[in-house]
Parts: structure tokens; C-alpha cells; sequence
């Protein structure tokens, strides 16, 4: 076998069932043993690198196995690296392969030349370049290793042509995976009984716990753990916008979501009057703590917080235990040691209290929901979609304008729905090539994209993948014909002076069928509801373009927003 036959008998051996990639002049080798073994991995062509590695991204968060992305040399590392970067910065493991140009014309200007090792070194957990095809399976070993234990990661691997095409001069048997690494999070790790101990004495005499699950959560698949473990303690249950999903929205012990983007008020108000706070699997980085300002500093206020990352400990707050581990596994333990005690928490009329508030929260909502106006809110859209998720979905969010009204508004109560939204560093164009690695992940599964026009803009071209590959998506278009975040901060902080931020919504329904999707214009609340009935009971794909309201005619609830229209006195700007 040559090297790049070798690869592929190697993610054979890690069970890889997917690649997402584009081809090159560098990769006609690793193409050609990708064909030869058709059967058993299927390559997905994208349209564009980053879209590629944001299906990797997506499939990984579904499956719970690593992504496997690919592309050739020169331009293709470059475009790739968004997606890269997204996926590593929020624990999801991809291994990412680039196709390289020989050794033999490093350094000699060769068209295409780039040092992608050191390219890829601040965005990744380990970038090597491949130059023996002798240690090829060792290196993929190593890369599957490094991407799935600890904090999950993107591992890069560039293969110069003289690893894809030169004869391998190993033996069968050196041929081989670690069973452990083909899923993740690999080789898990339980906290110390000392430590979990200590936990389990500050629930117990806790007065008003509170959970707060973040995406670490997610990614460990806590959700029965988190669940057993609210229902002990009578513990409301909030979460980051990464958490959320981790319990069905209509448990009375489901708080929702906290932080700056989208947040429920109920949720804000159960961690700023938590005595025993308890995060599990989250950062606390600036969002879901509003700039660390929630929860306020209380002497007598007690933290507790569970990560697998030990330097991510007591990093933004002084934690009174911490415990380095992983979520499932420890929470799994702190269930075992309340029930050798004996503990049930009787019912909290605090949480009774929240209820209360919730509800109301939800009462006042309502009639934004039905405001029958034109252009749709983006509330309206949401609520009208929630009224069609009570089977299994996969609802997949982009960056900019749906983000604040899915994170307040959008309901998933069947256990098996999942929410995914890209929270690292807020790129757009990662709803419309997710639903192809979602697809991939969990064929035959409800699949909803929701994404404004600039992230439109950006990931059009895979609509003609959708297409192609026949994917059963409802992709859900805000057209406001602008970069409304933006818009929106520039009506709060630049006195409405709107600079660069607007563009021509033209036709993206049209666009949508010129790539062979089904595709509806819909302006009126009445057109809302006939499009999504025949989105949902079609094959799709299907494009619905909804003409809504911008972010600047009216503010979304962002937390930090809405202290400064306070400040600022500005009536126009409400909620």
C-alpha cells in the first residue's frame, strides 16, 4: 500500500464513516484511495473548505465521534481554518488532514507553498507535518489520541505527496486503532472521593441550590445525570446558551437560559439568589456570567465547579470546591453518594416562586408572539416553529440575528431534540453546511437551520450541496437586508448612524432554486404558517425566505443592551 491507502485503512480502523472535504491537485491521491474504499467512508464534497470543517464540526457534536475533514494545499488551508478554529475553541474534536505539496520543493517557492504546521498551531491542540510513511499509523494513533482525551480539540496533519504516494514499508499489523478513541470523550476521568464529598455536603445543606449546566454538559451527555441530580436536590436547573437542551424546556425544574444573549430573567434571578451554585461542564467565560458580573460577589454564596480541564478551574471566579473531571462521571457519583446518604430534598417553595415568575415571563411574552405584524418578529418565527417540534429535531442556529430570540424563545420538549449553536467565536455562515453534517450524523432526523442574510451570504454555495445530496432540511432565513447585530449596536452606541452595515436583500428564494431547493417568500404571519406546514410535511430540502424586523427597529434581549438603552434614555429602543 501506499501512504495514502494507509490513511484510509487507518479511519477504517477508527470507524470513520464520513469526510467532509473539496479537492485539489494535492489530494488526486488520497481521492483515489477514498473511491477504491467507497463502501465503507463516504466522502462529502462541500463547496468550501470552512463549510467542510463546519460539517465536521456538526457531525461530531451529534455523533460523539471525532470529524474528519479535508482539503488540498495553498488556499484550502486557509479557508479551512475558520471552521478549525470554532471547533477546537469549543472542545469539539475534528482531525483535519491537508493535502501538502512534496518536501522535495520546500523552500523553492513552489506554487501553493505553505508552512501549515505553524499555520495551524494557535487553533489546534497538536499541528504536525507528516514526513516518514513509515510512522503514518503512529501519527494517526497519536492525532485520534490527542483530538478525543482531555479537552476534546482539532488536531491538523499535513501529508506532503511524498507520505500520500511513496510505499508503505510497515506490516499489516501495524495497522491498528485504540478502541477508546473512536468516540469521545475519551478515557473519562472521575473526580476524588474527597473532593465529591465535599460536594455532596454543601448540596446537602444547601437552602437554594442551583445547576448550571454548560456545553461541557452537552458534550459528556450528562442529560440523565443532570437530570437525577436536580430532581435530589429540588435544584432549579439554568444554562449557558451551549447548555441549553440539556433538559426538556417544560420541566418544572428547567429554568432556561442565563448570561447576556437571550436570557430568561426567572434563570437570572435563581443564580443571583443561589446559596450553593453548582457549574457543571462551563467556562464562565464573559457571556454566560455578563461580563462576570452574575452571580454578584455574597461572602456566604458557595461555588462548586466541574470541568475535565483542571486550568480552567477557579480560572474566573474563587470556587470553594472544585473538582477536575469529567460531567457525566461525576455527577453520575454525586447521585450515588446522595442516595448512600439517603437525601430527597422536600419541595422548595423558592422554586416554586421562580415557577411563577416563569409562567408570567411567558404570559407577557405572548402577544409579541401574535403581534401579526409586518415585517414577521423574529419572536413570531420562533414561536410559530415551536408549535411543530414535538417530535425529534435537530435545530442548528447561526450567529447574528436568530441567536437571542432561539436562546429566549425556542422550546424543545421532546428529550431527544438537540440544539446546536457555534459559540466560540461567532462566525457566520455555520447553519447551512451544519445541517449536512447533521444529516450524516443522524440520517433521517428532523433537521431545522435557522440564520440571517449576512450568514446567507457567506455559505450560499452549499445550498447546491444540500440539493445535490437530496438532505431533508427546512433552512429558515431572516432577510432584514442588513448586518443587524451590528445595525443594532450602532443605533445604541453611534446615535443611529448607520455605516456600512445595509445591503441589498435581493432575491434569495430565487438563489435557493437556481441550486434546485425548494424555496417560499414569506412576508405576512399568514404565509409564516402555511410555509412551515409545507416545510415540515415535505421532503425538502426547503428555503423559507422570511422578510423580519431588524435588530435596530427594535431591540433583542441582550441583557448588556438593554442596561445601556436604560442609561441612554432611549425610549425608541425596547423590548
Amino acid at each position: 500500500m501506499i501512504g495514502a491507502e494507509v490513511l484510509v485503512e487507518m479511519l477504517k480502523c477508527y470507524k470513520v464513516e464520513s469526510i467532509f472535504g473539496v479537492p485539489g491537485d494535492t489530494s488526486i491521491p488520497l481521492y483515489d484511495a477514498l473511491n477504491s474504499a467507497s463502501e465503507s467512508i463516504s466522502h462529502v464534497l462541500a463547496r468550501d473548505e470552512r463549510s467542510a470543517a463546519f460539517m465536521a464540526d456538526t457531525y461530531a457534536r451529534l455523533s460523539h465521534k471525532p470529524g474528519i475533514c479535508e482539503c488540498p494545499s495553498g488556499a484550502g488551508p486557509l479557508y479551512i481554518l475558520p471552521g478549525v478554529a470554532e471547533a477546537d475553541a469549543s472542545s469539539i474534536p475534528l482531525v483535519v488532514f491537508t493535502s501538502d505539496i512534496p518536501l522535495a520543493g520546500e523552500g523553492k517557492k513552489t506554487i501553493t507553498e505553505l508552512d501549515c504546521q505553524k499555520l495551524f498551531e494557535p487553533v489546534t491542540k497538536w499541528s504536525h507535518l507528516v514526513k516518514d510513511v513509515a510512522r503514518l499509523p503512529e501519527i494517526i494513533r497519536r492525532a485520534f489520541r490527542v483530538a478525543t482525551t482531555g479537552r476534546p480539540g482539532a488536531v491538523h496533519l499535513a501529508l506532503p505527496q511524498e507520505v500520500l504516494t511513496t510505499e508503505f514499508p510497515g506490516e499489516s499489523l501495524d495497522i491498528y486503532s485504540e478502541e477508546e478513541c473512536t468516540v469521545y470523550p475519551a478515557y473519562r476521568t472521575r473526580g476524588s472521593r474527597e473532593k465529591l464529598e465535599q460536594v455532596c455536603a454543601l448540596l446537602m445543606q444547601a437552602d437554594r441550590p442551583v445547576l448550571i449546566a454548560g456545553g461541557g454538559s452537552n458534550h459528556s451527555q450528562a442529560f440523565q445525570e443532570i437530570l437525577e441530580l436536580a430532581e435530589i436536590l429540588a435544584a432549579p436547573v439554568v444554562t449557558t446558551i451551549s447548555g441549553q437542551g440539556i433538559m426538556p424546556d417544560e420541566h418544572e425544574l428547567a429554568l432556561g437560559v442565563i448570561g447576556d444573549n437571550g436570557y430568561h430573567p426567572h434563570a437570572h434571578r435563581a443564580v443571583e439568589e443561589g446559596d450553593v451554585l453548582l457549574y457543571c461542564g462551563c467556562k464562565l467565560g464573559s457571556v454566560s456570567t455578563i461580563k462576570w458580573s452574575l452571580p454578584s460577589f455574597k461572602a456566604e454564596r458557595k461555588i462548586i465547579q466541574i470541568d475535565l480541564d483542571p486550568e480552567l478551574l477557579s480560572n474566573n471566579y474563587k470556587n470553594t470546591v472544585s473538582v477536575a473531571g469529567d460531567a457525566r462521571l461525576v455527577l453520575r457519583d454525586l447521585v450515588s453518594l446522595l442516595q448512600i446518604n439517603a437525601f430527597q430534598a422536600g419541595p422548595s417553595p423558592w422554586v416554586d416562586e421562580l415557577n411563577l415568575a416563569r409562567s408570567k415571563f411567558w404570559r407577557d411574552s405572548a402577544q409579541s408572539f401574535r403581534a401579526g405584524t409586518i415585517p414577521l418578529k423574529p419572536q413570531q418565527v420562533i414561536y410559530s416553529l415551536n408549535q411543530r417540534l414535538q417530535d425529534p429535531a435537530i435545530v442548528i442556529a447561526d450567529a447574528g440575528t436568530p441567536t437571542p430570540y432561539i436562546t429566549r424563545f425556542l422550546k424543545l420538549t421532546n428529550p431527544e431534540s438537540n440544539f446546536i449553536i457555534p459559540r466560540a467565536y461567532g462566525g457566520l455562515g455555520y447553519a447551512i453546511p451544519a445541517l449536512v453534517g447533521a444529516h450524516y450524523a443522524c440520517p433521517g432526523a428532523n433537521l431545522i437551520g435557522l440564520f440571517g442574510d449576512g450568514s446567507l451570504g457567506m455559505s450560499a454555495g452549499e445550498l447546491e450541496t444540500l440539493s445535490r445530496l437530496e438532505i431533508p432540511a427546512i433552512l429558515i432565513h431572516f432577510n432584514n437586508g442588513c448586518f443587524g447585530w451590528i445595525k443594532a449596536l450602532q443605533a445604541l452606541h453611534s446615535q443611529e448612524k448607520y455605516f456600512s452595515v445595509d445591503f441589498t436583500p435581493g432575491d434569495p428564494a430565487g438563489v435557493a432554486r437556481g441550486f434546485g431547493v425548494q424555496a417560499l417568500s414569506i412576508t405576512t404571519p399568514e404565509e409564516l404558517e402555511t410555509g412551515l406546514d409545507q416545510a415540515f410535511a415535505g421532503p425538502g430540502p426547503v428555503f423559507l425566505d422570511l422578510h423580519t424586523e431588524s435588530e435596530a427597529s427594535e431591540m433583542p434581549p441582550v441583557y448588556s443592551w438593554e442596561r445601556a438603552a436604560a442609561k441612554h434614555k432611549k425610549p425608541e429602543l425596547h423590548t
